[in-house]
This record gives structure tokens, sequence and C-alpha cells, in this order.
């Protein structure tokens, strides 16, 4: 006999050994328990049925919506591309990217020595042409001058003044203002770099408001309409935002089947900024005075569903025909009634025609503490239960 063998027997007569005792100090307590308490032994019968704790709430009534979830980036309201109307040299950068600008507000300036000499040479042609026009139009009156000669004095002031004012606007050429009220984004020119006509010098963008514009299938349009509040939510914004529908597009895109939607967002902390990548939200249907329960009170199986209504210390199963769902609460169509007690907790241990125990107060507090101790008990105990499983020789566990 090996050693592995006598520790078997070993252990073998031992738990005999307990078990006979047991038996014999069971016997007689049962006996002797018999004998003076003959009265005492276990009814025959059926035992009482156990109350299944649920807790309930009655449905409520209000507004069930369809939303339609998109994305979308955020947009500004203008954005334009400055370019230079002239040549020169750069003199003066007045303002920098990222800052905030009026319209009409002096961007750069260019060197204008050369159009300041224009203006003052054609200013000087215009005060000469002047003159003359004034002379002959008082020997006009008086009838002393001959029409040529009155024709080509018009003509002289007419063209005289026509450059001067083509000399003013080729120097404010060399004054770049900002179109609209807005914000510089991107400045591409350099102090002392000269710029030819046409070439690019600023970037700019109306961020008040911003925009967004999404597209949404034709079929799901449904009360979608302009001045309707849309939720948007960012990534770099912890809180939802809220814009306006400002635009709809009377045109269905042939390519995509899709409506242009555009959204007005005012009001934004300041570091949202356009580029920004945002989930649209949007309401585009709702039923009014709708029967709403929460949603995990509803139990779907094979494509059907039905829920627990509380009556008179049971639980009763009822089919149930869903509308539209928000999150948390769920739009119940048919099957239930707003008086019915709603089964909210507890409901996927119960049968058809089961008794309950309605909890409330201390009691939900209890058997919520219950719960979350037994589930922490029973993952402890398969914890347990995989460490103590014995390994194999080649490493793998509960193999023989």
């Amino acid at each position: 006999m090996n050693k592995n063998t006598s520790k078997t027997t070993a252990y073998n007569i031992v738990v005999l050994f307990i078990t006979l005792f047991l038996f014999a100090c069971g016997g007689d307590d049962s006996k002797g328990g018999a004998g003076k308490q003959g009265g005492n032994s276990r009814p025959s019968g059926k035992k009482p049925a156990k109350s299944v704790p649920v807790e309930v709430e009655n449905p409520q009534i209000g507004l069930a919506a369809s939303f339609y979830v998109t994305t979308a980036t955020i947009e500004p309201s203008s954005d334009a591309k400055i370019n230079s109307r002239t040549s020169g040299i750069v003199k003066k950068i007045l303002h920098e990217e990222g800052d905030d600008v009026a319209s009409g507000a002096v961007l750069l300036i260019l060197d204008d020595d050369d159009q300041q000499l224009r203006l003052k040479q054609a200013e000087q042609k215009l005060a000469s042409a002047t003159r003359e026009y004034n002379r002959l139009n008082k020997m006009k009156k008086a009838g002393v001058v001959s029409p040529t000669d009155w024709d080509t004095a018009e003509n002289n002031f007419k063209s005289a003044d026509t450059d001067k004012k083509l000399a003013e606007l080729a120097l404010s050429y060399t004054r770049v203002a900002a179109p609209f009220d807005g914000r510089v984004v991107w400045r591409e020119v350099d102090l002392g770099a000269h710029v030819g006509q046409g070439e690019l010098l600023f970037r700019m963008m109306s961020i008040r408001p911003l925009l967004v514009r999404v597209h949404i299938p034709a079929n799901r349009l449904g009360t979608v309409a302009i001045g309707q509040a849309v939720q948007i939510k960012l990534d770099s914004v912890v809180e939802l935002l809220n814009a306006k529908i400002e635009l709809i597009s009377p045109i269905v895109d042939p390519t995509t089947g899709t409506i242009k939607i555009t959204l007005r967002l005012d009001d934004y902390p300041d570091k949202v900024r356009p580029g920004d990548f945002a989930e649209i939200q949007m309401v585009t249907d709702k039923h009014e005075g709708a029967v709403l329960v929460p949603s995990v009170s509803i139990i779907e199986e094979r494509g059907q569903h039905y829920l627990y209504v509380a009556q008179q210390g049971k639980a009763y199963r009822k089919s149930i025909v869903t509308g539209y769902v928000m999150s948390d609460k769920t739009e119940v169509v048919s099957g239930i009634s707003e008086t019915d007690l709603i089964v909210v907790k507890g409901q996927r241990t119960l049968n058809d025609d089961v008794n309950i125990e309605i909890l409330s107060g201390d009691k939900k507090n209890e058997a919520d503490q219950i719960e979350d101790s037994s589930e922490k008990i029973t993952n402890k105990y398969k914890r347990d239960s995989n460490k103590a499983k014995p390994k194999s020789k080649s490493g793998k566990r509960g193999q023989k």
C-alpha cells in the first residue's frame, strides 16, 4: 500500500465515525422529542406561497417624442478670405490671429507713397478744371462763349473729378479693412513683405452666431419647423447647448434623399470654436398626453413587449404596445391605463399571478442593501471557487 492510499483510507474511516455519531445523537433527540412533545411534529399539507418583494409606481402622463440623432461640425456664420486689391509693401499690421474686430476696422496698411502722389496730382488737375469750368459758365450765361468751348470745359471738369475719385479709391486699397464683425483666424503675410494684387492677406470668420448644417432623411422631417429648439452636445463642453432651426431647404437632395437643416447657435461658452464636432438631437415628432412608464419596467421577449401590473397583492403580466422611447421613459400606446400600478423593480423574477409584497420606505432601502450584499457574496464565492479548483500537471484548471 502506498502513502496516498493510506491517507485516503484513514480519511474515510474518520468520516464514517463522525456520520455514525451524528446519526446516533439525532435519533435520540428525535425520539425524546417525539415522546415529550409529540404535538410539535411538522404538520402535513402545502407550504404557504412566499411573496416576491417588488417596487411599483403609476405611469406618468407627458410628452413622448421621436428624436433624430446625427453628427455635424460647427461652422461660422460668415467665412471670408481677404485678398489685396493692389500691390505694395506691407507697412503696418494692426491685428493678429485671434483678434475680434468690428466691421471696417483696419487690419493692415500697405506703403502708399505712390497713391498719395497720384491723388495730389488728380486734385491739382481737378482744381484747374474747376476754375476753367466756372469761368466759362459765367460767360455762357452772358452768351459770349461758343458751344464747343463750353463742352470742352465741362468734359475736362468731369474727367478731372473722376480721376480724383479713382486716385482716392486706389489709396483706400492700401488700407485693408474687415468686411464684417468677426475674428481674425489666419494671417498670411509678414511685415515688410511685398504683396501683389489678389494675394491672400487674412482669413476672417464671423462667430456670432455659429451655424450647424445637418442633413436628415426626407421621411423623418415630421414636425420639424423653423424656430424649433434643438439640443447640441459638444466634446469640449459638459452641458448641452440649445440651438434653433433657422433655415429648412425647400428641396430634397436626389443623391442622398436628405433635406438640409441650418441651425443657429447664439449662446455658447468661449471655448466653443468653428470646426468643433457636435452631436445633434432633433425632435422630429411628438405626442402630447402620452402614457409613460420607466423603460426598465418593460421586458422584451421574441419581439413582444410586456410588463407586470400589481393588483390585490398579486402580479399580472400585461402585453403592451410601445411607442417612442426616450432613454429612461417609454411611451405605452395600449395595454395599460394611467391608474395601473406598474412593477418597476423585481419584475425580472416574476411570473403571472404570483404573490407580491410592495416595498416602501425603509423596506426599499433594506431590500436594496440585501440585494447589493447578495451580489457581493455571490461574486466573492465565484472568485473563491475559481481559486480552489485543482490544477492538473499541464497547468490547466479543472482537468484531470
